[in-house]
């Protein structure tokens, strides 16, 4: 029996200063690979580009290497490294992972205390022809500032695609690349 969801995506965290895997982006890549071992999804996908700008690797190849190093094969792995936030591992994953394969079911992987801002954004993203499951890793975040931070982020999201209607994806790409301020002006098209 195929498994009832074609991968889990697992969200990239900041990396540590010295450029390793964080330890939330370690937790994060558990729970997707738990999800292959378990028999719920197919294949692992890896999200995250180089947001820290001054690091050798994005944060997908190094989640990569580390699912590879706790036994997972190589060719059940997919990594999306042209995201540098929650909105564009939600854009990339779709532009270049999701939809090219024709997937229609998958699950979302990241902390408890992202997970509300990430069903939001990839529902916007992804629209409504998609069967999105989302898995949270328990980080007991109740830490006021952590909390202002998702709800600003997320207010931030709202204004930038203030108008565009969800799932659609030329105007989301192009208003990411004219308005958000991680990637505008840059050509990663």
């Amino acid at each position: 029996m195929a498994a009832p969801y074609s991968t889990s995506i697992a969200l990239s965290c900041d990396m540590n200063a010295d450029g390793s895997l964080s330890e939330k982006s370690k937790q994060r890549t558990d729970r997707g690979v738990e999800l292959y071992i378990h028999g719920a999804v197919q294949t692992i996908t890896l999200s995250g580009g180089r947001a820290q700008r001054d690091l050798q690797h994005t944060h997908a190849h190094l989640m990569k290497q580390y699912a590879k190093s706790v036994g997972i094969e190589e060719r059940v792995i997919l990594t999306e490294e042209t995201s540098l936030d929650t909105v564009g591992q939600a854009v990339f994953t779709k532009r270049d992972i999701i939809l090219p394969r024709n997937w229609e079911r998958f699950i979302v992987v990241s902390h408890s205390s992202h997970i509300d801002r990430v069903q939001m954004i990839f529902g916007f993203v992804y629209g409504r022809d998609f069967d999105i499951l989302y898995e949270a890793v328990d980080d007991r975040a109740s830490d006021p500032e952590v909390i202002l931070h998702e709800w600003r982020s997320f207010e931030a999201f709202l204004e930038t695609f203030d108008g565009v209607k969800p799932g659609d994806n030329e105007a989301i790409i192009a208003r990411l690349f004219e308005l958000h301020p991680l990637y505008n002006g840059l050509l990663i098209r």
